[in-house]
């Protein structure tokens, strides 16, 4: 059995007659309007053997236990499918895991949008797996430059913006378009109080304009952190990198070749990392973040990968530093893999995740200055372990 592949979007943008807590920034930004809708963007596979749905929010992160409870919620429906819920990190919608009310004590979570929201991602979901048609392959790969920069690491960059292109098997006419480049949705900044997936949402709107099909974007090793080198904060500047990362992937994709896709194959790793930062420790006991620890101190994780033909995706738990990112990649490409894509954010918030010989926790994690990302990391181990879980994977 060839391939087939489902699409369904529903917007989960949320109302306004309740505060709204943007996460991201700093705490208390409440939303006081919308700039453009925040999506979730459904992209089921299929083969004789494996039933994988990609979901895409607009959102900061979700915690595992909420993807795992989507998941079970959408087999109830579909028993054989697999779920992967990737955030696209925009820092101007709801905060969703709970950091961003409006103080230090208080969590910003709606507890009533965040059950509508897991209704709303399983029906889209189900709704992809129920829309299947063959369809064909187009994957590429092209440097786009001078979008994005390193505020950490100015020399370290993943500057790859990673195609993939479904079509229909007898026509080759566009069915989804997949996107994933490395960085914050961040163009338009901290005094932004307008709901928006920033420039994300013109690259898919340019995208959808010229292919007539839907588009996907998610995001790749943004840490470091990987940010918009635009001129300026504006919607001006968001539509700007948006449109370049546009015609760059139309580009690349007009020129890559039609294959057809004869096998889907998916692993999932669940594994377990330390947490050690004290900050996640006083959130979790102050209830700002919900999540059960292990016995021993740990959280269990994931990481999985997914092979499209000559392409394979890496789904990360976080926000993975490009150097690792590269090197992941690098790594990929030796096991066999053409196209190497990486999605962080996945079926997880892990926050930062740094190479061991890069992580110094900084003395007063309250004012970390250069070492912001380790502030935000749940520790030293958490680059380690996701490193093991590749390779395991690609074993």
């Amino acid at each position: 059995m060839t391939l087939t592949v489902g699409y369904a979007q529903t917007t989960i943008t949320p109302a306004l007659d309740r505060p709204v807590y943007l996460a991201g920034f700093g705490r208390n930004r409440r939303a006081q309007s919308v700039h453009d809708e925040l999506f979730v963007r459904a992209l089921a596979l299929r083969d004789s053997d494996t039933t994988v749905v990609l979901a895409a929010v607009d959102l900061i992160g979700l915690p595992r236990s909420m993807v795992q409870e989507i998941e079970r919620a959408v087999q109830q429906s579909v028993p054989a499918a697999l779920l992967i819920v990737a955030a696209t990190h925009t820092h101007h919608g709801p905060d969703t895991l709970g950091l961003w009310g409006p103080d230090e004590i208080t969590r910003g979570v709606d507890e009533a949008y965040q059950a509508q929201l897991i209704q709303t991602i399983t029906a889209t979901a189900v709704g992809a797996l129920h829309r299947m048609q063959p369809a064909a392959l187009r994957a590429a790969t092209v440097h786009v430059p001078g979008v994005a920069r390193n505020s950490r690491d100015p020399d370290i960059r993943d500057e790859e913006l990673s195609c993939l292109q479904f079509v229909a098997a007898d026509t080759h006419k566009p069915q989804a378009t997949l996107l994933v480049y490395p960085c914050h949705p961040e163009v338009v900044w901290d005094n932004n109080p307008h709901i928006t997936s920033d420039y994300l949402a013109a690259l898919r709107r340019m995208v959808e304009q010229v292919t007539g099909a839907p588009c996907l974007g998610m995001v790749g090793a943004l840490g470091g952190m990987m940010t918009p080198a635009m001129p300026g904060n504006t919607f001006e500047d968001a539509e700007r990198m948006g449109v370049l990362l546009s015609e760059a992937a139309l580009a690349a994709l007009s020129a890559a070749r039609t294959h057809i896709v004869d096998s889907v194959r998916y692993r999932r790793h669940v594994y377990t990392v330390a947490l050690e930062n004290p900050l996640f420790q006083m959130a979790l006991q102050a209830g700002l973040l919900t999540g059960v620890l292990n016995d021993d101190g740990t959280l269990t994780t994931e990481a999985s990968l997914l092979h499209l033909g000559d392409a394979a995706i890496f789904f990360m738990p976080g926000e993975v530093l490009p150097r690792l990112g590269l090197a992941y990649k690098e790594q990929m490409h030796a096991a066999g893999v053409h196209h190497a894509v990486l999605v962080g954010l996945a079926n997880d918030e892990l926050g930062y995740i740094l190479p061991a010989d890069d992580f110094v926790f900084p003395d007063n994690p309250f004012e970390p200055g250069a070492r912001y990302e380790e502030s935000m990391s749940v520790g030293i181990d958490a680059g380690p372990a996701l490193s093991a879980a590749l390779t395991t994977l690609l074993a």
